[in-house]
């Protein structure tokens, strides 16, 4: 599977399996072009659109993800354009991120002034960093020192670094993010949905979204800065004011379909 991701270089690549658990449906495993990784959330977008284009999922239906990063629900909701697929992992518990943030913060070569204050940087459950960053036109400036950067990143135990400005290009949006993993063969990403579920309650512990009600909808855009603009629908849901979950949902096309021949 690792030589297959690698073949196909792209940030992401799913496999579909038997699951051995009986509480969930299927089997899957995720890939960058250079390791495994716990979970994707824009492959798993396309390990659901492949299971609708199969006939094993429809619109209303909810199935059971058995990864590595454990049981992932994943249901999808009919619409008037493609349907859309909405992950909805546990509830991430970040952390605060150990050892200093100003050499990553030199890597990613940040304009000084690019650091903004109404977050504190964390860590994910899949152990990414976030990042708060003062203004689009700083987070556009970002050029970093990749091999570096990987090689730091790796060091310290994150998966990649994600860079968050509440400035968006789109005025309905809410954050507007980029996301490096160079040590994971993937320079940077062109969407990132596993890491927009920990963005919704990194924001909520911020108080940078009101609580207002038990369910908040929000749209986080990435990719404008490779030209392949995406956006991601983030859902918060509430019980008694407390967040209990956090979801990210999209869209996905089929682009090319076809047969891998060869000795693996």
């Amino acid at each position: 599977m690792q030589r297959v991701a690698a073949e196909l270089n792209l940030p992401g690549t799913g496999f579909v399996m038997a699951s051995t658990r009986s509480d969930a449906d299927h089997g899957v495993r995720f890939f960058t072009p250079a390791r495994e990784v716990t979970y994707s959330g824009h492959t798993t977008l396309a390990v659901a659109h492949a299971l609708m284009e199969s006939g094993r999922l429809v619109p209303g239906q909810r199935v059971v993800l058995d990864t590595l990063g454990g049981l992932l629900d994943l249901d999808v909701e009919a619409s008037d354009g493609p349907p859309l697929i909405w992950l909805r992992p546990p509830l991430p518990v970040l952390k605060p991120l150990a050892g200093p943030l100003e050499p990553l913060l030199e890597l990613l070569r940040l304009p000084p002034d690019g650091l903004a204050r109404w977050a504190q940087a964390a860590v994910t459950p899949e152990a990414d960093l976030l990042v708060p960053v003062t203004r689009l036109e700083r987070l556009r400036e970002i050029d970093p020192d990749m091999a570096r950067l990987g090689e730091t990143a790796k060091r310290r135990g994150l998966r990649g670094i994600c860079a968050v400005t509440r400035e968006t290009v789109e005025a309905l949006s809410l954050t507007h993010t980029r996301f490096f993993a160079p040590h994971f063969g993937v320079p940077e990403d062109i969407v990132t949905g596993s890491v927009h579920s920990a963005i919704g309650v990194w924001m909520i512990e911020h108080r940078q979204i009101r609580a207002m009600g038990e369910r908040i909808r929000f749209t986080g855009e990435q990719g404008d800065a490779l030209g392949r603009p995406g956006r991601v629908e983030v859902e918060l849901l509430l019980s008694d004011g407390k967040l209990v979950r956090s979801s990210v949902a999209g869209h996905a096309v089929t682009v090319l379909s076809g047969s891998l021949h060869g000795d693996w």
